[in-house]
């Protein structure tokens, strides 16, 4: 039984697939609608099977799709009772008001979706969504839309059915481009929803180019595309997986774009001048008004995609300049960060700079005796006593093992030899350790260097300070 009900959907697919054939074999129109009604309506029950089985975080949105799935059946059943069995092809019918009043539905649905898996904001999936959304928009007006406005052999309501269709379409679209640029995984029930929406759009797409060239009746191969629709969402509702497409999704590089992405943001930025040389060549009546509106609103939105890539450029550098820069351990600045502002410090604009060598006393039998965890934990509180004392534009650095140093601009000696006995009687107090006092100390050796001065020079100079008070007897300041 459990075994039965992680393939339900496998099975709910193959029988769909027996319904699709028996749809297009058998010779008795009743029948043929009979079976289009229960491919919507098994859509529906897999739906409320799947979230009652698999239990989403966000349930809501499930239901209103199988509401518009429900819309979307019964629009088929009364466009084929109309048309096949009773002979009357009335356009537009109350099969529209069903058809149509689906979009909503799925529409509403999908945004559930979509904040479910991202309940904050996600600039960069929005303008890829917008980008192809309005990249198909223009296609959809030169082939679609365009051609039901300037059609004479329909009445008001008709032409503004005939334009909801597409425009609803496109609506769909959005929120579904939107849901798939969106961050998440891609699990099976993911893969087995978009492809229901995909087979919903071209379905669609494909009918309304038959409408406008060759006709369209019921039982014409396109009509697989909605069968498959039903299937396609029946089969992802019943996927085990159906219950992550609601779930949180995990923080990820927002703003990346892969190659395939890509691709598929420069066709769309392309569509406005296709849709300009499709015109002409047809040699019909460019509509000036809307193919400039359209390259305008693609202009806008690739240049706000590549404003947001070059901030996360400029942001991926700063974290990578941080990290190169800054001791892992206690968050200090790095020998490299402390050698580029030292020589600064001795090139810039700046008056005395002094300079701290500090080395600490009686670290090496502490972390050899407690082990290294209690050693880190002594190098943070070093660390954060380092930082109590010093000024915001002065510069803490861990040299590495137990070694610091603080550059001081603007620092005379006597000063500097301040800072430096109170940062040994700092050091002096006990740090706590796993509930325990352990007693360290430090030897500093401190200079004054001015503007010219050779920084490597100075720097033994701090150096051989710092030992020279270490060798006096350590927890000592010597002047260099």
């Amino acid at each position: 039984m459990l075994r039965f009900g992680r393939q339900a959907w496998s099975v709910y697919l193959a029988f769909c697939v027996v319904v699709m054939a028996a749809c297009f074999l058998v010779p008795w129109e009743s029948v043929k609608t009979v079976l289009t009604g229960l491919l919507g309506v098994s859509a529906v029950v897999a739906t409320a099977v799947g979230v009652a089985r698999h239990r989403p975080a966000t349930r809501w949105p499930w239901y209103v799709m199988a509401a518009g799935w429900l819309f979307f059946a019964a629009g088929d059943v009364i466009y084929w009772v109309q048309s096949s069995v009773l002979g009357r092809d009335v356009f537009p019918s109350v099969a529209d008001v069903f058809y149509l009043g689906s979009y909503p539905m799925l529409t509403v649905g999908l945004l559930g979706l979509v904040r479910a898996r991202r309940p904050g904001r996600d600039r960069p999936g929005l303008l890829d969504a917008l980008v192809l959304s309005t990249g198909a928009a223009m296609l959809s007006w030169v082939f679609l839309m365009e051609p039901y406005v300037h059609a004479t052999d329909l009445d008001v309501l008709g032409r503004v059915v005939s334009l909801a269709y597409p425009s609803a379409d496109l609506l769909l679209l959005a929120v579904l481009l939107r849901l798939t640029t969106g961050r998440g995984d891609r699990q099976p029930a993911f893969r087995l929803f978009v492809a229901a929406g995909a087979a919903m759009l071209v379905g669609d797409v494909v009918y309304g180019l038959m409408e406008l060239t060759i006709g369209y009746h019921a039982g014409d191969p396109i009509d697989g595309a909605w069968m498959l629709m039903y299937a396609f969402a029946g089969a992802a509702a019943l996927h085990p997986t159906m219950a992550d497409m609601s779930r949180l999704s995990p923080p990820t590089a927002e703003g990346t774009i892969g190659v395939g992405r890509l691709i598929a943001l420069a066709l769309a930025s392309l569509m406005a001048p296709a849709a300009l040389i499709i015109e002409w060549f047809r040699g019909g009546e460019i509509d000036i008004p809307v193919i400039v509106s359209g390259c305008v609103v693609l202009f806008l939105l690739v240049i706000a995609r590549l404003h947001g890539l070059v901030v996360l450029l400029a942001e991926s550098l700063r974290s990578t300049e941080v990290q190169a820069t800054t001791d892992q351990l206690t968050g200090l600045a790095n020998r490299r960060r402390f050698h580029t502002c030292w020589q600064q410090s001795l090139t810039g604009e700046v008056g005395p700079t002094a300079l701290l060598y500090i080395d600490l006393d009686g670290f090496k039998p502490v972390n050899d005796k407690l082990g290294h965890d209690a050693g880190d934990s002594i190098l943070l509180g070093v660390a954060d006593r380092l930082r109590g004392v010093v000024r915001a534009a002065d510069v803490v650095a861990r040299l590495g093992g137990d070694e610091f140093a603080i550059i001081l601009p603007w620092t005379d000696d006597a000063t500097a030899g301040t800072i430096a006995q109170r940062i040994v009687e700092d050091l002096a107090q006990p740090f706590e350790i796993s509930g325990r006092a352990v007693y360290i100390g430090a030897s500093i050796g401190v200079i004054t260097a001015a503007r010219g001065d050779n920084p490597n020079a100075q720097l033994r100079r701090a150096d051989t300070a710092m030992y020279a008070a270490k060798n006096a007897g350590r927890g000592r300041v010597h002047h260099g």
